[in-house]
């Protein structure tokens, strides 16, 4: 299904994700369509309807223009299965920059996230579950973040693995800037960028922390490096638990068990239902990383010329 009619539906006044998702499977694509049945189901004047799809169109070209593929949730072909088991919290449209293959595979995918601040440990370590996971045809989600984010990112892509950056804004940018050439490895080797926003969304506080349940909704393992008492790492393993993810926290060394970096890695053992894993080796038995692609996906891999 075209994108055009779920995006116009969110421009509407009073329209959010989760009404959108009540209703999508039943909204029109036709413009004409459109305005009869918004007109009908939520009292929309015809000004209002042409509007919110003129937005829409202009959402749709934009899109094309950056190489941007915006997916509804309502194409069984190209929407990613995992996000469905997030039920009223699955985004309506996920906008996607890449490989849209990347984000379908049948094989386990694994979360890697954890500080901002690591300590040297923790940035080899995540680096070297990133390694591992790509040795061994796994991809790595992660959400392009300072720390454990880009170094697990790193360890995967430059073992040519495949890894999912998912961002708190819109994809016509790239947060941090610093993180530029990061993201477009990620999409030049048949990974991707996933947005649950439109072009030129700017991100906030409340963006980040709804980011972290795609992390963990795309993915079926979260892997915790190490984490602070307090941070966004606490945000995504509460979202897999919800999930029915299975979260493994790196367990801290004796000679960092009382830095400040690993303090909250205790916590989500016990609060989040987690277990220690102590290498990355102990991820291989009995994982699946040797499928690929999913099977309903005609994979075409193409070198893409990125421009943000």
């Amino acid at each position: 299904m075209n994108a055009t009619p779920l995006i116009a539906l969110q421009h509407l006044q009073g329209i959010g994700p989760k009404t959108t998702l009540k209703v999508a499977s039943e909204v029109p694509s036709d413009l004409i369509e459109f305005k009869d049945y918004v007109e009908l189901k939520f009292s929309c004047g015809e000004q209002e309807a042409l509007r919110a799809w003129d937005q829409a169109r202009q959402i749709m070209d934009g899109c094309e223009e950056l190489d941007i593929s915006p997916v509804a949730v309502t194409d069984e072909d190209r929407y990613p299965e995992r996000l469905h088991s997030l039920q009223a919290e699955k985004p309506p449209v996920l906008y996607i920059k890449g490989s849209i293959d990347s984000v379908q595979y049948n094989s386990e995918v694994i979360a890697i996230v954890g500080t901002r601040n690591p300590t040297e440990n923790g940035i080899r370590t995540a680096y070297d579950f990133g390694r591992v996971a790509a040795e061994n045809h796994i991809p790595v989600v992660s959400g392009l973040a300072y720390g454990c984010d880009a170094h697990g990112h790193q360890g995967c892509l430059e073992y040519g693995g495949i890894a999912i950056a998912v961002m708190a804004h819109g994809l016509d940018t790239v947060y941090p800037l610093d993180h530029q050439k990061l993201a477009y490895q990620i999409v030049e080797e048949n990974g991707c960028l996933v947005s649950e926003y439109p072009p030129g969304t700017k991100s906030a506080k409340w963006s980040f922390v709804a980011r972290d349940r795609l992390q963990s909704g795309l993915s079926d393992i979260v892997i915790v490096i190490q984490t602070g008492k307090q941070g966004g790492t606490h945000h995504t393993a509460k979202f897999a638990q919800k999930q029915g993810r299975k979260i493994l926290c790196v367990r801290p060394r004796a000679s960092e068990s009382d830095h400040a970096s690993v303090q909250g890695t205790y916590d989500i053992v016990r609060n989040r239902d987690a277990e220690w894993i102590e290498n990355p080796e102990d991820l291989l038995p009995g994982i699946n990383g040797k499928n690929g692609p999913s099977d309903r996906v005609n994979r075409e891999v193409r070198q893409l010329e990125i421009e943000f």
